[in-house]
């Protein structure tokens, strides 16, 4: 089995990122779309806004936006999913959809820290964010790798390495109120009694 890292990836705390999605135009949006996506620089600078397709499962009434990025560090085809609220700010967008040359990505970052403040910012931070928050919020290892472009699974698995934070929200979450309760409400002095029982 490989070995994770032992530092989780250089992710923005949910704060700094809503910092990032409210800072001034044309700024702001570039951070949503990196965020909400998880494309590398050189893939958002050369997304257009004829990139954003829909997808319609056969049968099914809802449809899904994505991005389909063909210019990839792999040379396959990805698409990645648009979420509605970004979706609003897509649709009348034409060309390229990132107003920042693809090789800015130092200038974008000093923009951004100068502007929020966070010192330690750099562009690459918003897609360990995408992909932190992807699991964290219950997706699967596999289904990143896919939409990362990654071409192994043991470089996805970086993300897999969660903050101690989020693994005690999840351990509180999966024990339940009652199992909570129970654990808190034995003191030391009752261990023996509760053995013999």
């Amino acid at each position: 089995m490989p070995r994770l890292q032992e530092q989780p990836p250089d992710r923005l705390t949910d704060e700094e990122a809503d910092r990032l999605r409210q800072l001034r135009e044309p700024y702001g949006f570039v951070c949503r779309l990196g965020l909400a996506t998880g494309l590398r620089w050189g893939e958002l600078t050369r997304a257009q806004g004829s990139d954003v397709k829909r997808f319609r499962a056969p049968g099914s009434e809802m449809e899904q936006a994505y991005i389909e990025v063909s210019q990839t560090k792999s040379k396959r085809v990805r698409r990645v999913p648009v979420p509605p609220e970004l979706l609003r700010e897509l649709r009348n967008r034409v060309g390229r959809l990132v107003p920042f040359a693809e090789g800015s990505p130092g200038s974008f970052a000093k923009a951004v820290r100068r502007a929020t403040g966070l010192a330690g910012f750099h562009v690459h931070q918003m897609r360990h964010t995408f992909a932190c928050q992807w699991l964290v919020r219950g997706g699967t290892l596999a289904a990143l790798q896919q939409l990362l472009g990654d071409a192994s699974i043991v470089t996805t698995q970086r993300y897999a390495k969660l903050s101690d934070e989020a693994v005690m929200r999840e351990a509180q979450r999966l024990q339940g109120p009652s199992e909570a309760a129970s654990v808190t409400q034995v003191s030391p002095g009752d261990e023996a009694a509760e053995r013999r029982a």
